[in-house]
């Protein structure tokens, strides 16, 4: 008599047994799912997380409950790592909304988006029930090509509904399914997923032209190399062995790589005023991240933002300490 096939181990983790107080500590200090830091967060109400996670072969499939969070991951933090899978995050309930290496998200239930870890990105989500699929790198390549362009990508309507339907599916059935038979769910999950790409991306190409190789590879060059304090159009074009005039087709859609660095200057910028610690001088964070002084950065900040570095700080503090007194 044969012995019943293995069925698949899955990871479940809660804090609703600790004290609430000592909840996002614990949630902290959880080796997962790498022991380096993912994301810097910060609770925006009373924290509680519950969590089941299960492989399906070269994926990871995550079901969160997780009350009102903000979520930021830093450049420094992608520079130091080598943990940079795409995710496909399903908002089942709750929303999110923030700014994705310049791209607006805003994600409703009944969505996914994929986040690219390779590339920073600060956002916020209410209390939210959510499926997420951890995709590798080069898996993603396959199968959803050019990668560049997922970072905030939002998939809605009915390829939505048809991806979320077989998470939930998924999720039901975990307890009954072997590892031959998870694998075809994770099959299933790229295709819908592949489908949903195009749909939402009409006409991308899937063939990556020397442009958009060029725009990655520069990309690269600041975030591993250069820094953000270093980079300029003459820098990029002496470490890539580049002329200016290829450079500059490569950022058409940014106009011009200026703006492109300018633009990332003033994300990470944003970043630092309200990080978790907001402690940073602000003439130290633009010597940082490469402007001439304090001042530079503020006119800078203030066109781009409509407020100065020291405005935006205190609002953001001031919203934080609301918070903190509501909870």
């Amino acid at each position: 008599m044969s012995s019943p096939a293995p069925s698949i181990p899955i990871l479940r983790y809660s804090t609703e047994d600790l004290p609430p107080e000592a909840r996002y500590e614990a949630w902290l200090a959880r080796d997962w799912p790498r022991s380096e830091r993912v994301y810097h967060t910060a609770p925006t109400e009373p924290f509680n997380v519950l969590m089941e996670s299960a492989s399906l072969g070269q994926t990871l499939f995550v079901r969160s409950e997780i009350t009102a969070m903000t979520w930021e991951r830093r450049s420094e933090d992608i520079r130091k790592s080598d943990f940079h899978p795409i995710i496909v995050n399903m908002m089942v309930r709750g929303t999110a909304q923030g700014d994705l290496d310049g791209r607006h998200l805003f994600e409703p239930d009944g969505t996914y988006h994929f986040h690219d870890l390779a590339r920073p990105s600060l956002h916020g989500s209410t209390a939210s029930l959510t499926y997420s699929l951890f995709v590798p790198r080069d898996l993603a390549a396959v199968w959803f090509p050019p990668l560049d362009r997922l970072h905030g990508l939002l998939v809605a309507g009915e390829a939505a509904a048809a991806v979320m339907e077989l998470a939930e599916r998924l999720w039901r059935m975990l307890p009954e399914l072997t590892p031959q038979s998870v694998a075809r769910f994770e099959r299933s999950f790229l295709e819908l997923l592949a489908v949903g790409v195009e749909m939402a991306a009409p006409g991308a190409s899937a063939r990556t032209t020397v442009e958009d190789a060029l725009r990655v590879a520069a990309i690269a060059a600041i975030d591993q190399n250069l820094g953000l304090a270093r980079a300029s159009a003459c820098e990029l074009c002496r470490a890539l062995n580049v002329s200016s005039d290829q450079l500059a087709a490569a950022f058409r859609a940014d106009c011009g790589v200026r703006s492109y660095i300018l633009t990332r200057r003033l994300e990470e910028a944003r970043s630092a005023l309200i990080g978790l610690k907001r402690k940073e001088p602000i003439g130290d964070i633009a010597h940082r991240l490469g402007f001439s002084d304090a001042a530079h950065l503020s006119r800078a900040f203030r066109q781009r933002f409509g407020m100065s570095p020291r405005a935006y700080r205190q609002l953001h503090g001031d919203a934080v300490a609301e918070s903190q007194a509501a909870s």
